[in-house]
């Protein structure tokens, strides 16, 4: 009895090989695909931080070095990017988190590799940053926007921060200033004293306002907190990225009121420059008239005196005045004990971080 079972079964499989084969390697195909899906969405994936674009001049700090900043060059966490006064900088990250610095701005980032989960830390050591996170951050990361004297807390949202230090401000010496501007969503703020610790409670900062964080030997607090944010004052370079950014995101601020904003600052920036420009033409007019003056006088008295030295106490020289401040600095915060930029590294360069771009579309102002 059992053998025939046995023979029966035989005869089954034998006729029937090649569907089993099939179905075997069917089941084989969907395991296989199930798991190529799982490590592609559900994996780690490398964390790439990317110059995306950049205006003007700019530069990259790394290992005590210092590199021509470019376009889709990847940035190593701790690089400390610079731009010059007619430069700016957007950096890509996670392609849905988005940094702008601005002309005459410092700002490094510190970075876990993970895309998924960790932390990005922002530090903004002068000048002001434009962060914009497309996605709400999930609960096993961060971003953070730190300077010497406050933090930014975001989980998804479109704001804007500026750093300076000031030798006097309201009576006050040497102070420390954050002013930070919120364009979508919300942000937690925390003010900080002269000694890195944390000052008063952390405060929530709505969309649409803006906030001031004073900090200096003799006073830390909020300046003020949740104001209206009167947007021609940011500037145009600001306001162009917060145009790029309604389009590409949306903000609490509409279409028109950005884009009115950004013509009235350039507008403004537009009549300063001629302004400026006049004032500069006079003085060149009045300087050559001095000169002239000055020649003829130089050639009268040379003829008197041609064998007489020229005295000693007598100089022509234009004074500068030079400030230090005495706070804390961002190197001593960070522990870089090397202030000083290093020169510009001609034999090297960043070709091994280049990344290659990705076709976009984008409307110029």
């Amino acid at each position: 009895m059992i053998k025939d079972l046995s023979e029966s079964i035989k005869k089954i499989f034998e006729e029937n090989i090649k569907i089993i084969l099939i179905g075997l390697i069917a089941i084989l195909m969907i395991i296989s695909t199930a798991i190529i899906l799982s490590l592609y969405f559900g994996g780690d994936v490398s964390r790439r931080p990317v110059i995306s674009d950049i205006q003007g001049s700019a530069y990259i700090t790394r290992d005590g070095k210092r590199f021509t900043a470019d376009k889709n060059v990847k940035l190593l966490s701790g690089d400390i990017l610079v731009t010059e006064p007619n430069g700016s900088v957007r950096i890509k990250i996670d392609d849905d988190k988005y940094v702008f610095a601005e002309p005459d701005t410092s700002v490094y980032i510190y970075y876990t590799d993970i895309a998924s989960k960790g932390d990005i830390s922002v530090n903004l050591n002068r000048g002001a940053v434009i962060c914009r996170l497309d996605n709400e951050l999930k609960k096993n990361s961060s971003f953070v926007l730190k300077t010497p004297n406050g933090t930014v807390d975001v989980r998804g949202t479109v704001f804007r921060a500026d750093f300076g230090f000031h030798e006097e401000y309201m009576g006050y010496e040497n102070v420390m200033i954050t002013e930070v501007q919120n364009f979508s969503g919300a942000v937690t703020l925390q003010l900080y004293d002269m000694a890195q610790q944390p000052f008063d409670l952390p405060m929530m900062l709505v969309e649409r306002t803006c906030a001031q964080m004073i900090t200096s030997e003799d006073i830390c607090r909020y300046g003020y907190l949740n104001y209206n944010i009167d947007l021609p004052s940011l500037g145009v370079n600001a306001l162009r990225e917060l145009v790029k950014d309604e389009n590409e995101k949306g903000l609490a601020f509409t279409a028109d009121e950005i884009t009115t904003a950004f013509l009235m600052a350039k507008k403004a920036a537009e009549t300063e420059s001629d302004v400026s420009d006049t004032t500069v033409s006079s003085e060149i007019t009045s300087t050559t008239a001095t000169t002239t003056a000055t020649e003829t006088t130089v050639s009268e008295t040379e003829t008197m005196s041609s064998e007489s030295e020229t005295d000693p106490t007598v100089t022509t020289k234009e004074t500068h005045i030079y400030t230090t401040y005495t706070g804390i600095k961002w190197w001593e915060i960070t522990g870089n004990n090397d202030p000083e930029l290093p020169e510009e590294d001609d034999n090297d360069d960043l070709s091994d971080n280049i990344i290659q771009p990705e076709i976009t579309s984008t409307a110029e102002l």
